[in-house]
């Protein structure tokens, strides 16, 4: 399955070969913190591999299948819409209804509270990969290959910096979910 998902996504992508490399690229991540933190390889696998599926698909074809609670929540974060159509797509196309998986895919834009280990690894590995251009790859991939919570939370300080940098508003579901891994690396929730 693994190596159709692989086609299905580097024939959606080929007008963006830096974004197919990017998919690879946490698509190998993925697999290797998932390896060393005894998770499924297989899910994250799959979650890497369709993340960005929807990327460069129109906002309206992004909205197309999406619940209207859904549109309505992240009206103000559209970025949103794109992991949320991936994950339906990946849902329809191969018949895939884990949760984890989907989840993974849904939320990995700026995470979100309680999330489980696949949604983590697929997180950050979208921050840590190869081809990433910044001077923190190498750090958040070394801190995620010891505590995943600590690489969460720091790929969520980044992304809240970016978008305050940027003079926007960050989402609601981004400020509670940096407010609950702060909690989780301070002790308050295990």
């Amino acid at each position: 399955m693994i190596e159709d998902i692989k086609k299905v996504v580097e024939e959606k992508l080929r007008e963006h070969p830096k974004r197919y490399q990017h998919v690879l690229g946490v698509y190998e991540t993925a697999i290797k913190l998932a390896l060393i933190h005894h998770a499924d390889e297989h899910k994250a696998a799959i979650a890497a591999l369709f993340h960005d599926y929807a990327k460069y698909d129109s906002i309206e074809d992004q909205i197309q299948h999406l619940e209207l609670k859904v549109i309505k929540h992240y009206a103000d974060a559209p970025v949103m819409y794109h992991a949320f159509a991936a994950a339906y797509a990946l849902e329809t196309m191969f018949q895939i209804r884990d949760q984890e998986i989907l989840n993974a895919i849904r939320y990995h834009v700026f995470g979100r509270k309680d999330m489980g280990l696949i949604e983590k690894i697929i997180f950050v590995a979208d921050y840590c990969e190869p081809s990433r251009n910044f001077s923190d790859v190498t750090y958040i991939y070394d801190l995620a290959t010891k505590d995943m919570d600590q690489a969460v939370l720091y790929c969520m300080k980044l992304t809240l910096d970016d978008v305050i940098k940027k003079d926007k508003t960050p989402h609601e579901d981004q400020v509670a979910a940096y407010n609950y891994y702060l909690e989780v690396n301070s002790g308050k929730i295990k």
